[in-house]
């Protein structure tokens, strides 16, 4: 059994048949559930499933990013809002970033990439997204003990007091 649990998302993965899953159900989690006054939805027999925001396919393994049904738009700060520099530099790399590490392969990358392209130069960045993949991003670097962390980025690190 493989489990995968968020905040208020939880994905199980179970291989028994629909008869077991049925009794599992109603023996273990809809008492928990009712105990703990929480909602529980089981599925089962899926092959393609979404969790979080990623779209995931059981039988090939691949996955690619998703969101949901009523997602019609990205918006982003605008890349010349007065936020500071660094932040407005780092904007379109996380999003390649997390499009990226959600795509199983370029295919899904390039499927997923128009909308957030287009939220990209709706503000103002000319900023080309393009799949990485994930052994091509660097380590993110930490110092402990010094009260200074480095995002790995030059002109952006941050300094506790």
């Amino acid at each position: 059994m493989e489990i995968g649990l968020y905040r208020d998302g939880g994905l199980a993965v179970i291989d028994q048949t629909p008869q077991k899953m049925e009794n599992i159900k109603k023996r273990n989690l809809q008492s928990v559930s009712q105990k703990l006054n929480l909602r529980i939805t089981i599925e089962a027999n899926k092959k393609v499933v979404n969790f979080l925001d990623v779209t995931l396919d059981l039988i090939t393994a691949e996955y690619k990013p998703s969101s949901k049904p009523t997602y019609h738009s990205a918006l982003y700060v605008h890349s010349k809002s007065n936020h500071p520099l660094c932040i407005i530099k780092e904007i379109p790399e996380a999003i390649n970033k997390i499009l990226s590490e959600n795509s199983s392969d370029e295919e899904a990358f390039k499927e997923a990439v128009p909308p957030y392209q287009g939220a990209l130069q709706k503000s103002g960045y000319s900023y080309t997204l393009k799949f990485t993949p994930k052994h091509q991003n660097p380590p993110v670097t930490r110092e402990r003990g010094r009260g200074t962390y480095s995002t790995g980025q030059r002109d952006c690190s941050i300094t506790r007091a």
